[in-house]
């Protein structure tokens, strides 16, 4: 748990203040239990009693149920009112008005998303009370740590970039709400991180990864496991992945790959398993958030819908008990492709589709897909394009390009992402997306022309130095602006030298 890179632990600073929420009646019976384990208790009192009954003494307040944000050592709470949340911290004991631990009596659920420290009691069920509070003293006691689960590359991740809006995957779909916009960027709080994996099986640039397993690891794994299957001259197998508590016992025909977080295991980990020798794949999400599942719902059906393009059965779906899998379909015959070198999500992604596509020569030239695919095309409206440069600059993965000079924009499809960011940042509305696979591998690694535009010629020396679309743009926006008439008006249509020039003898 030593260390700060990204296979540390995530420590928790925590003291021993408790906010307990819910009816003055049952927290003055709970509040000495709670005061026995080493807990200083802070009362939240809901209900029509308010305070009546309580001693004397007590920090405490009426009111409805609470707010409740943070984690453990770091929660906040908050009261509705008129004019806004009113910030209960003033009762606390810490002078920055946080708590470390919350006892809800509500059954109201407070805390969004139960993070460490949250415990929803019955208020009647004095057990489930002792055994929180046994957790609480052993953590007071000898403190508390968890793994980190997932490491973040910002350079990759394409949310936001130049504070415009792009991909929002993953901060939809976590399920602790541990993700939230940054500015360029998300942020991940390892402190909320439940290590379910729905971020990585949804990041479609491959920013978000599981540590432990690596992708890495679990390829390897899978491997050996296929060769071994090989080896003893069984039938190809199909492949389920479950947690280990589902996964002791599956029927013949089948290998189980134990995983403690099916979702750390996503679409492109899927199809390599179908390109290197397993015929079918299915995913147990018993247990599993309803963000979580409906995630992995949406990218199965990705999955069949590639598979199904390409001329293959949809092997691909949820199998929560192991009674359940032979009824998924089976391509007809396996593929012992070879891996990639690396564990590259788009890289793997490619790989495994581009074996599945020459399996099925004949195929068709594109796939289309739904308008959640990380796959697809960028098509650049002639007619209004001004060649700005604005979606080149945005693109996190290099897709968009100028090709040779500032006139002419190309667009490589491999590598988008479809994040949306060139659509949205694009001044002229002229970016429309196009969610598909286009199959042929040499035709979605080839640059091609997207835009393209004549260059204005400076009014001065003649030389082009701009797409004339731009300039005119710019003129026509600027012709009623009173810094912009006369001289000036004239430098807009100069080039950056003659302008220079021209503005250097105005002030000689």
């Amino acid at each position: 748990m030593n260390g700060t890179g990204p296979e540390a632990g995530v420590r928790y600073a925590f003291g021993d203040v408790a906010l307990l929420v819910g009816p003055a009646p049952l927290l003055s019976k709970r509040r000495q239990a709670v005061h026995l384990a080493g807990l200083r208790p802070v009362l939240l009192c809901t209900g029509p009693t308010g305070l009546a009954g309580l001693p004397r003494g007590l920090r405490a307040l009426a009111g409805p149920a609470a707010r409740v944000r943070g984690w453990l050592g770091a929660f906040r709470a908050t009261l509705p009112a008129m004019d806004g949340p009113v910030d209960i911290g003033p009762l606390s004991y810490h002078a920055d008005g946080h708590f470390d631990w919350v006892l809800d009596f509500t059954g109201q659920a407070l805390a969004q998303h139960a993070p460490p420290g949250y415990y929803s009691l019955d208020g009647e069920d004095f057990s489930a009370l002792k055994l929180a509070l046994r957790e609480i003293a052993g953590r007071l006691r000898g403190g508390y740590a968890k793994p980190r689960h997932v490491a973040l590359d910002a350079s990759r991740c394409a949310h936001r970039r130049q504070e415009i809006p792009g991909c929002q995957a993953c901060l939809s779909s976590c399920p602790a709400g541990a993700i939230h916009s940054a500015k360029d960027g998300v942020e991940i709080e390892p402190h909320l991180c439940r290590g379910c994996g729905t971020c990585v099986l949804n990041c479609p640039a491959g920013a978000v990864r599981y540590i432990r397993p690596t992708t890495e690891e679990s390829l390897a794994r899978l491997q050996a496991a296929l060769a071994e299957q090989r080896r003893s001259g069984g039938s190809p197998p199909g492949l389920w992945i479950a947690p280990p508590a589902l996964a002791g016992t599956v029927p013949a025909g089948w290998l189980a790959h134990p995983v403690d977080e099916p979702a750390s295991l996503d679409l492109a980990f899927w199809l390599t398993a179908l390109a290197t020798g397993a015929v079918r794949v299915a995913v147990a999400c018993t247990g599993l958030p309803g963000e979580t599942r409906a995630a992995l719902a949406q990218q199965l059906a990705m999955g069949r819908a590639l598979l199904v393009g390409l001329g293959w059965p949809g092997a691909l779906d949820m199998a929560d008990e192991a009674a359940e899998l032979d009824r998924l379909p089976a391509l007809p015959r396996a593929m012992a492709a070879p891996l990639p070198a690396g564990d590259d999500k788009r890289a793997l992604l490619f790989h495994a589709l581009d074996v599945l596509a020459a399996e099925r020569a004949g195929g068709p030239v594109a796939v289309p897909l739904p308008a959640a695919a990380p796959l697809g095309g960028v098509t650049i409206a002639a007619d209004a394009c001004t060649l700005c440069g604005a979606c080149v600059r945005i693109c996190p993965s290099g897709a968009l390009e100028f090709a040779g000079s500032t006139a002419r924009i190309a667009f490589t499809e491999q590598p988008c992402l479809q994040c949306g960011l060139c659509r949205n940042v694009c001044p002229e509305k002229a970016v429309t997306l196009t969610p598909r696979l286009l199959v042929s591998a040499a035709a979605r690694q080839a640059p091609r022309i997207a835009a393209e535009a004549e260059l204005f010629a400076c009014n001065e020396c003649g030389a082009p130095f701009a797409p004339r679309a731009l300039v005119e743009r710019s003129r026509a926006l600027m012709a009623d602006h009173p810094m912009f008439q006369g001289d000036q008006a004239r430098l807009m249509a100069c080039c950056p030298d003659c302008r220079q020039r021209a503005m250097a003898g105005a002030s000689a």
